[in-house]
């Protein structure tokens, strides 16, 4: 009998994550998501003949900016989605599947067959993540939304809600991974939930709902949880019931953990637990910790489901694979959903502590655990360039400039009217293509370079040695 998704031993997670890479890729590349088969394509796989997680290294990792870079990425937002047929279906489709459309054929007829089909070939469910210069949709089929259920049932019993907890979900109403997520969450484990505030509202007015709801749990952002207990107050809330407290978002940081706590005993509910949810939009569910008591700063990290995702944490430089418990950046490739997308997807969140497969000292869950903490957009600045304020990511320059360059390094210079960009290289050939090519590509992407500087071995190994923190080729002043 199969253990349980998070006591299973790192043989066993590994086992069924080959089958389920191998599944996802053929989906993915044969079913069909354009994108992604356009990206195994042009690294030369076939998702036929794929090894599993050996090969996983062969697949580029994908940032937002150049799946919806037209040169990049001619079929723009709309190839993340799938573009599935019902002959794709049989062709392509796991055991489970072609064993429930056939049982859908035999017992209910054509009718009943095609919307077997349906619910595995057609994307139905569509969040929307911020993306540079434009959203980028993150599909989910029928068969998706059953898997985001099952990751909400789990991320559900991690923060402490059982089917008898009443929540209120104070996420705002959007196509986002944290409202929906929230609602998978109370969805997946079948507890009672009111989903009470409109997209814009103040959190204040969106209380509305809480004497009819007599909550026993609530999902508010993490940037609004150590106000909540006071306007609570000020509202004349009885807060006696509240057992749970999640903060969605990201992680909360101590100095938030301890203002939380005092706020919630001030208000009488002083034994509720403390939770936060987490999650990157195109890897489609939320990750949860294991709540702790309020008043407790200790926390154990972002709690991962390995039959459902795989997790990397790569460096933001050079997309290479980091050591466990290595800071880094959030990369994941999730692992049977078949509304879109493409594997290996960078973040641009950063893992303080990384990753690490050690089983939790809290809960004893043995599942891969991200963080403790996670820095959202790490890597992103907004500054002036070129007269223009723009959010200018770090980690765009590097895909451009690593392929084009033996060394190299960058520097955002912040300026009271206008910053300066620089990008400092040794080029791999003496052919000027390649620095044009560069140019022109981070002037498309909206953050063209002041200056692109050729520089020597010494120059550049002078300017790495003087650069502070872990991340030396992205320099700031």
């Amino acid at each position: 009998m199969a253990r349980p998704w998070d006591q299973r031993s790192a043989s066993e997670n590994r086992r069924v994550q080959d089958q389920a890479l191998r599944q996802t890729l053929l989906q993915m590349q044969l079913g069909h998501v354009p994108t992604a088969r356009a990206r195994l394509n042009g690294a030369g796989i076939d998702a036929r003949r794929f090894k599993g997680l050996e090969e996983l290294g062969r697949i580029p990792p994908a940032t937002r900016v150049e799946v919806l870079d037209p040169v990049r990425n001619p079929d723009g937002a709309r190839g993340l989605m799938l573009q599935g047929t019902s002959e794709g279906v049989r062709r392509f489709s796991d055991r489970s599947v072609l064993y429930r459309v056939a049982a859908a054929r035999l017992f209910g007829g054509e009718e009943v067959q095609e919307l077997a089909i349906e619910a595995a070939s057609r994307p139905i469910h569509i969040h929307l993540a911020p993306g540079p210069g434009g959203p980028i949709p993150v599909a989910y089929t029928r068969d998706d939304l059953n898997l985001f259920a099952r990751a909400g049932a789990r991320a559900a019993k991690l923060v402490g809600l059982d089917r008898s907890d009443r929540v209120l979900n104070l996420i705002p109403f959007g196509p986002t991974l944290d409202f929906w997520g929230v609602f998978y969450m109370t969805h997946g484990v079948g507890t009672s939930a009111i989903h009470s505030r409109a997209e814009g509202a103040e959190l204040s007015r969106a209380l509305w709902a809480f004497e009819s709801t007599r909550p026993t749990a609530v999902a508010l952002p993490a940037d609004e949880a150590s106000e909540f207990p006071r306007l609570a107050r000020e509202g004349g809330l009885d807060l006696s019931e509240l057992n749970v407290l999640v903060a969605v978002g990201r992680s909360l940081t101590k100095t938030e953990r301890e203002r939380v706590g005092e706020e919630l005993a001030s208000s009488g509910a002083g034994e509720a637990r403390i939770a936060a949810a987490y999650g990157v939009a195109e890897g489609k569910i939320l990750w949860a910790e294991c709540a702790v008591p309020a008043g407790k700063t200790e926390t154990f990290g972002f709690h991962t489901s390995p039959d459902l995702e795989i997790v990397e944490i790569l460096s933001p430089e050079t997309g290479e694979p980091l050591g466990e418990q290595t800071p880094g950046e959030i990369t994941v490739t999730g692992l049977g959903f078949r509304g879109g997308g493409v594997p290996r997807w960078r973040s641009g969140d950063l893992a303080l502590g990384g990753v690490t497969t050690q089983p939790c000292p809290n809960c004893g869950r043995a599942v891969p655990r991200v963080g403790p903490s996670v820095r959202l957009g790490a890597w992103q600045r907004r500054v002036r360039l070129e007269g223009r304020t723009v959010r200018f990511d770090f980690r765009y320059a590097a895909v451009s400039t690593a392929p084009r360059a033996a060394d190299w390094q960058v520097e955002l210079v912040d300026g009271a009217e206008s910053g300066r960009l620089f990008v400092y290289l040794r080029p791999r050939t003496d052919d000027p293509t390649p620095l044009i090519d560069l140019y022109e590509e981070l002037e498309r992407w909206g953050t063209p370079p002041t200056q692109i500087v050729v520089a020597s071995d010494s120059e550049l190994e002078q300017r790495l040695s003087g650069s502070d923190g872990p991340f030396r080729r992205f320099a700031e002043r």
